[in-house]
């Protein structure tokens, strides 16, 4: 694990630079609380993932690695706007990277080890359970327009059908990436993403808020949420480039 992730000195080694400065930055600006281009700043890191890894990930991965991260780039954008009205929009872009990464990771053989098969039953015990919690809390979110069609006065659209319809996407990414005989440190950011992606759900729709207005339940659980984040999209591109440049020999 540790040679996949020292691999590639040089241009991969300024691509780790960059997106961790990016992503140093984003997380640093999290006391200012949302301002005017947040969300661009957001996304950025992953973007700049996306397009320095294409061309890494290609031979064994065709385009999918890098249109799951810049999937997952517009999911960034959409929910940091903090636009009631566009948060479905983030969940649906995550939910088409998680596509993108299952069509790339499915390529792989598989490994049906006791230990790999009890994780994955570990994944799916975990997504039942959040599911429940999702149905029970039922969150809503007032929505104020529809396209270019102005709802007035706003609705209360439940957010919990999306947020359920995203939770298997998510698990059965994890899943494959567990199962698959390919790289462990990609398996690894596919978990991470599964902790990252209970944080930032649990604080923005979930947990109750100590005014109506707020934008999410406590500034606290914004760091271990980002921080989980940048650090699974890099561990899948960086599992993944190392994967394509040595497929023979990851295990």
């Amino acid at each position: 694990m540790l040679a996949e992730l020292t691999s590639g000195v040089g241009r991969r080694a300024r691509l780790d630079l960059a997106y961790w400065l990016l992503a140093v930055i984003s997380i640093g600006l999290i006391p200012l609380g949302p301002f005017p281009g947040l969300a661009l700043v957001r996304m950025t890191p992953t973007v700049v993932l996306a397009f320095g890894a294409l061309p890494a990930t290609r031979p064994a991965f065709g385009a999918t690695i890098a249109c799951g991260l810049l999937a997952g780039a517009m999911g960034d954008y959409f929910l940091n706007t903090f636009d009631p009205d566009l948060a479905v929009y983030g969940v649906l872009a995550f939910l088409i990277g998680h596509v993108f990464y299952i069509a790339g990771l499915r390529r792989a053989g598989w490994s049906a080890s006791a230990a790999r098969r009890s994780l994955v039953t570990g994944l799916a015990t975990f997504g039942l359970g959040y599911g429940a919690v999702i149905a029970w809390v039922n969150p809503v979110q007032p929505v104020r327009s529809i396209g270019w069609v102005t709802v007035d006065p706003p609705r209360l659209v439940p957010v919990s059908p999306a947020l359920l319809a995203y939770m298997p996407l998510l698990i059965g990414m994890a899943s494959v990436a567990v199962m698959r005989r390919g790289s462990r440190v990609l398996a690894l950011g596919a978990l991470v993403f599964v902790a990252s992606d209970s944080i930032i759900p649990l604080n923005q729709f979930l947990l109750p808020r100590a005014h109506p207005g707020d934008l999410y339940a406590t500034e606290a659980l914004l760091y271990p949420g980002y921080i989980t984040y940048y650090l699974a999209q890099y561990l899948i591109a960086r599992g993944a480039m190392a994967e394509a440049a040595a497929p023979a020999t990851t295990t």
